[in-house]
């Protein structure tokens, strides 16, 4: 499977990247995405938050001396939502760091200032897509979206700042890849990632998540699109993988970790504030009161305990001569369901050495 480490938070076996670091600047989103898998309670409360900015110089400062972190990448809720979003691009700039976001781009004008100012640090910018047409992207999106994204296109094409495009592969988007690609192509992408749906509830999994036959299908085409572009394309991890050996993403391979808007380490962004999760046990420590140091210790523990599991569960069906299911197979669906995120599936867990109990 092909991915692009400059582009991708995720690569095949072995290729992850820089040691990394995801930080949620905020807890709110300005658009209302059926299918996103963060909470209600991360996106759209009453009361928002943001990541304080003298809590960001300490944390990369530490984890640039721990565990040799050289990049930071901004996600949310809307990352550009933060009311000091060029202090925050600023502060990784100070650190000798780079700096990426994902967006929905909406906002993309009115921060485009910040970006131009720390364009030297700045290393990409991931748009998230929902189709290539006004209609189709905005039916998801909402009024005007679609053309706001294209105006941040275009942009980042005329100042060569590389952007990718990152979309969800709903089922109504599956006979639709072509056509992304070539628009991705068009508007001058460096990369295109696309994700399989993390579903929330059965009503997600039966209207927009695929099966593991329709998986495959959207894997094969994405690789057909990967040999005939000049573009990097391929599909974040998430995809069906039963290898045993090595880690499976960059989380588990302890290459990224994320820490929420809270300022609380956690394993990794895919977790963090899961709609409808009733356990937080990927969550190790409160770096407003931890040092990164221990933290991430910690994580390093969890880690290793989270791929031992999978190498387990992976062996044990090996061993019975049983197909491992989507849920088994696929690295982010296992640990949503390791870690308890995903209580509305009612089929039966797999043996785990305990993870639960460590919520901070």
């Amino acid at each position: 499977m092909q991915t692009d480490a400059t582009f991708s938070d995720d690569g095949a076996p072995g290729r992850y990247g820089p040691q990394r670091l995801s930080v949620e600047l905020a807890n709110i989103c300005n658009l209302h995405c059926s299918y996103c898998f963060r909470s209600e309670e991360n996106l759209y409360n009453s009361r928002a938050e943001f990541f304080p900015v003298e809590l960001l110089r300490r944390v990369i400062g530490e984890a640039r001396d721990v565990a040799n972190v050289t990049k930071i990448n901004f996600t949310g809720g809307e990352p550009t939502l933060h009311p000091d979003f060029a202090a925050t691009l600023e502060t990784v700039a100070g650190a000798g760091m780079t700096s990426s976001f994902v967006t929905n781009g909406w906002h993309f004008e009115r921060v485009w200032p910040a970006i131009v100012a720390n364009r030297h640090s700045i290393s990409h910018v991931a748009f998230s897509l929902d189709g290539i047409t006004r209609e189709t992207h905005d039916r998801w999106r909402g009024n005007g979206s679609f053309d706001r994204l294209v105006r941040a296109f275009s942009r980042c094409y005329m100042s060569d700042l590389p952007f990718a495009l990152k979309v969800t592969v709903r089922r109504d988007l599956m006979d639709q890849l072509e056509q992304i690609a070539m628009f991705a192509a068009r508007l001058g992408a460096a990369a295109l990632n696309f994700v399989h749906v993390m579903p929330t509830s059965t009503a997600v999994a039966d209207e927009s998540s695929l099966s593991l036959d329709e998986q495959r299908i959207v894997e094969e085409e994405v690789a057909i699109l990967a040999r005939i572009f000049k573009m990097s394309i391929g599909v974040d991890v998430g995809y069906y993988n039963i290898d045993e050996e090595n880690a499976p993403c960059s989380p588990l391979a302890g290459t990224s970790m994320n820490v929420d808007y809270r300022g609380r380490l956690s394993l990794c962004c895919n977790l963090s504030g899961f709609r409808g999760a009733d356990e937080e046990a990927d969550v190790v420590a409160d770096l407003n009161v931890e040092p990164f140091a221990s933290a991430f210790a910690k994580l390093k523990e969890l880690a290793s305990l989270q791929l031992q599991n999978r190498k387990a569960a992976l062996a044990a069906l090996r061993a019975q001569g049983v197909k491992p299911d989507l849920f088994t197979g696929s690295p982010c669906l296992f640990c949503l369901q390791s870690f308890g995120k995903v209580p509305w599936r009612s089929a039966p867990e797999p043996e785990l050495v305990s993870i639960r109990g460590r919520r901070q």
